[in-house]
């Protein structure tokens, strides 16, 4: 099966660069998640020696964690950010779909934004600015420094007149 951005390009058109999102920022998620399934786990081995306490109860906090992590690990995975030697192409979502695309004759600048941790941990927001528009910050990209690059090096390529 092949992703959303390479059921779109036209003809002659090749990807560039492939953006992801960091797994940090789903660190809560995952963090909050484990916490659960292993306070889960723990009630159901308490509640195997007792009577008194219904392993039943035990499974919500499990089911619950259970259902953070997956939920965080399809967000990622259903989220691209494609750099094409044409366009930006950016897709979310796997039920419904979100798509924005640019051309890159219309983008003015990149903006990345990185706090410490976001430094420290190599991710940060990535905003970029159009003609009339912007692509909506693309918050926790995994290395956003290199995309900038890949997009400088692209952008350099196209003609002063556009595509």
């Amino acid at each position: 099966m092949s992703s959303y951005a390479e059921s779109v390009l036209a003809d002659g058109e090749k990807i560039v660069h492939r953006a992801a999102i960091s797994h940090w920022k789903y660190a809560f998620h995952y963090l909050v998640g484990a916490l659960l399934v292993v306070g889960g786990l723990y009630a159901m081995v308490a509640a195997s020696g007792r009577e008194g306490i219904s392993s039943t109860i035990a499974v919500v906090p499990l089911a619950i964690g259970l259902i953070l992590i997956v939920i965080a690990l399809v967000s990622r995975m259903t989220t691209e950010l494609v750099l094409t030697d044409r366009r930006i192409i950016t897709k979310s979502g796997l039920i419904s779909r979100n798509t924005v695309e640019m051309n890159l004759a219309k983008i003015e600048s990149i903006h990345v934004n990185q706090g410490l941790l976001g430094r420290i941990l190599n991710y940060g927001d990535v905003t970029v600015v159009g003609t009339g528009s912007s692509l909506e910050p693309l918050r926790g990209i995994a290395d956003p420094l290199q995309l900038r690059i890949k997009l400088g090096e692209v952008t350099q390529r196209i003609p002063k007149g556009g595509l």
